[in-house]
């Protein structure tokens, strides 16, 4: 009699499900997995011979086969693991179990000695599964408050195979886990943050609240040692916390990557700065084993490329797609996979290879013709998506103030920029529907309902004195409409869109000699 246990697998970040189906039957004694097992898989002979073994759980004699279906699919991961060890104790019993039990879906690892360990993706495979029609999880207790985050479901913590298999021939033994808490409050601010905001000057304070508070995609130049760096992970802490439907999918993501460490559901965004000797497929995905690229691990978080010019050139295109409509296609077999990628772009560079050029204090060594290459390793569609560009200067004119702060008054300019994000994102959020995180760029005509007459003239002749793309122009509106949420308006003024064009790149000196 072939007895047959739901399960499931992860695929890049997808949940998948997967049917064990265990036959027994008389002959020599073996034991043989089919179905495509990965690497990981085919191990599970072994951990589950023996957590069987160790949980009092006899081993059924003659020839074992475990098939796992669908068998076109290559399987990853040991959440199995659990399945094919209830499925192989079944085997023995002539009384199959009822429906509820028999369509439950099992997931967990086995240790040896029979314990159930965490797996990667559960939540992906929870969600899939889920969609299917599936209503009944036994999973890891300690992984059980990730699937109650998927609704309309019942979800059983174990903690080890004996307690699994006396379940599913009883019903006893396990029982239904509580409902997912909220979001948890992130982390506090990085304390080198908050000190770095106090004491940069006024004009770094208004940028960095401008471009949390927009989620814009932000791109800082200049020479080494005037804080790009610190002020872009400065805007990471500032960007409000996740929704509880982003935590959510956050949570999917990096459980997925195998990145979720958490025993709860956090709001803290993710902030991901991978170094400028990333491949394609690691910023993008892909790969051995369909994993996801930095931009998908990113997502409703910062991806902050730091030397920016010092990436590969086609690595740096690869950004336009997700940039543009906030998810990248991954292509690898016979079809193409949709990963969402909407993450707040932060970049820094130096203005040229020695990194002087534009420097008080240092002379650059670069010649015109060097500096034009260097430059030009950004290509012109991919600057044409970022939506505020800044020329830092050097430290004494720009980042520090005369005398010493005290730690009350840090504080205060810490929570006063938080308060004024805060609601200027909540503000963006009603009047768009999806505040200026949304990657999607709205079309013109949207645009043009924030702007009043005078704003609107205003924002059209620039357009002709400074040559801007439809795409620049579409951009500059999203920053006057920031700028003018900052202000506690809807309606975005004439001075509102002067101060967003002096972020781009068309108006800066160094920049707009690229």
């Amino acid at each position: 009699m072939v007895q047959r246990v739901h399960s499931g697998a992860v695929y890049g970040i997808d949940g998948y499900d997967v049917t064990v189906e265990v036959d027994v039957r008389r002959g020599l004694p073996t034991f043989q997995i089919v179905g495509l097992p990965g690497t990981t898989l085919r191990e599970s002979r072994e951990r589950v011979l023996s957590a069987m073994r160790n949980s009092g759980l006899s081993w059924p004699s003659g020839r074992v086969t475990v098939n796992l279906a669908p068998a076109d699919v290559q399987k990853q991961g040991a959440a199995v693991d659990v399945a094919i060890a209830v499925g192989i104790s079944a085997c023995s019993r002539d009384d199959p179990p009822p429906p509820v039990r028999r369509d439950a879906v099992l997931l967990g690892e086995l240790s040896l000695n029979g314990e159930l360990r965490p797996v990667r993706g559960l939540l992906s495979i929870v969600t899939a599964a889920a969609g299917r029609g599936a209503s009944v999880f036994v999973v890891p207790g300690v992984q059980a408050w990730q699937a109650r985050l998927v609704p309309g479901i019942t979800v059983l913590g174990a903690d080890h195979l004996a307690d699994v298999v006396a379940w599913h021939r009883t019903g006893a033994g396990l029982r239904e886990c509580e409902d997912a808490d909220e979001p948890r409050r992130a982390p506090e601010a990085p304390r080198e943050a908050v000190s770095f905001f106090a004491l940069s000057a006024p004009a770094a304070r208004r940028l960095a609240v401008l471009a949390a508070a927009g989620r814009h995609d932000t791109l800082l130049v200049g020479p080494p040692g005037t804080g790009k760096t610190r002020l872009c992970r400065t805007i990471g802490a500032l960007t409000p916390a996740c929704s509880c439907e982003e935590a959510v999918e956050v949570t999917r993501i990096q459980g997925a990557a195998g990145l979720a460490r958490r025993a709860h559901l956090c709001g803290e965004r993710p902030f991901r700065a991978p170094h400028h000797t990333v491949t394609r497929a690691g910023l993008i995905g892909g790969g051995a084993g369909l994993r996801a690229g930095e931009v998908t691990l990113a997502h409703h978080g910062a991806l902050f490329l730091d030397e920016l010019a010092e990436f590969a050139p086609a690595v740096l295109d690869a950004l336009r797609e997700p940039l543009e409509e906030g998810r990248v296609a991954v292509s690898r077999g016979p079809g193409a996979r949709f990963w969402p990628a909407n993450f707040q772009f932060l970049g820094a560079m130096n203005p040229c290879r020695c990194g002087s050029f534009g420097s008080s204090r240092r002379a650059c060594c670069c010649t015109a013709s060097a500096r034009a290459r260097y430059g030009n390793r950004l290509s012109g569609p991919l600057l044409d998506r970022i939506d505020l560009f800044v020329e830092m200067e050097e430290a004494a004119d720009w980042t520090l103030h005369d005398g010493v702060v005290e730690p009350r008054a840090v504080s205060a300019l810490w929570e006063e920029a938080r308060s004024q994000v805060t609601t200027a994102y909540a503000r963006l959020n009603r009047i768009s529907g999806a505040a200026g995180g949304s990657r999607r760029s709205p079309e013109l005509s949207e645009c043009r309902r924030w702007l009043d007459r005078d704003s609107a003239d205003y924002l059209d002749r620039a357009k002709r004195s400074l040559g801007l793309s439809i795409r620049s122009l579409i951009r500059t509106a999203r920053v006057a409409h920031t700028v003018a949420a900052l202000a506690g308006r809807h309606r975005v003024r004439r001075s509102d869109v002067a101060e967003a064009l002096s972020f781009r790149r068309e108006a800066l000196p160094t920049l707009s000699r690229r």
